[in-house]
């Protein structure tokens, strides 16, 4: 991962943890962020991928609470922690979209095939591995949901979206890795 787009990411999560650390645990949501440039460091192509997975949570998740709050922050400039977070939570709105069109800017430059990485699992891919599980777990609480949003004839659109884009994340992500377990354990057999 470029530097640069390393020091981006970091300061996203900085800046998104900051706004968020009110908001009845929010700040956690960057954790898989966290974990993601944690990863990166030791175990390239599926780090990045938690990366990108931790990037979209935080996109379907924050931003879109961000969102909603940002009015009713800049409504009331005075009142209690109003400002201090409303310029924390406008930058964090930009950094969370700035960061994403330049994930998504880097992925498309990595499109060209990389062989998987071979050898035994490292430190790093389990960090990837056991946030792949949580979040899949944490992505498989929003079914439920979903039916109950289902049976009331879909009226709260936002739920209906954050839900599906976890868990979309979460299929994702979990195929994406699983393809690349696949690709590894079969390489020696290829030889």
């Amino acid at each position: 991962m470029p530097r640069s787009l390393r020091w981006l990411t970091t300061a996203m999560v900085v800046v998104t943890a900051a706004a968020t650390v009110t908001t009845g645990g929010g700040f956690l949501l960057t954790i898989p962020l966290i974990l993601g440039l944690i990863a990166e460091k030791w175990t390239h192509r599926r780090g990045r991928w938690l990366v990108w997975a931790g990037a979209a949570y935080l996109s379907v998740t924050v931003l879109q609470m961000e969102i909603v709050i940002l009015p009713e922050l800049v409504a009331n400039p005075w009142g209690g922690l109003g400002p201090v977070l409303t310029p924390l939570w406008i930058a964090s709105i930009a950094l969370v979209i700035w960061c994403d069109l330049v994930l998504v800017i880097d992925g498309v430059k990595r499109r060209e095939r990389t062989s998987p990485e071979t050898g035994l699992p490292r430190t790093a891919d389990w960090i990837v591995w056991i946030s792949a599980l949580l979040f899949s777990a944490y992505a498989s609480w929003g079914i439920p949901i979903l039916f109950r949003v289902y049976k009331r004839g879909f009226d709260r659109p936002d739920i209906l979206l954050t839900d599906t884009g976890i868990i979309a994340i979460a299929v994702l992500f979990d195929t994406a890795l699983v393809a690349d377990a696949v690709k590894v354990w079969r390489r020696p057999t290829e030889n």
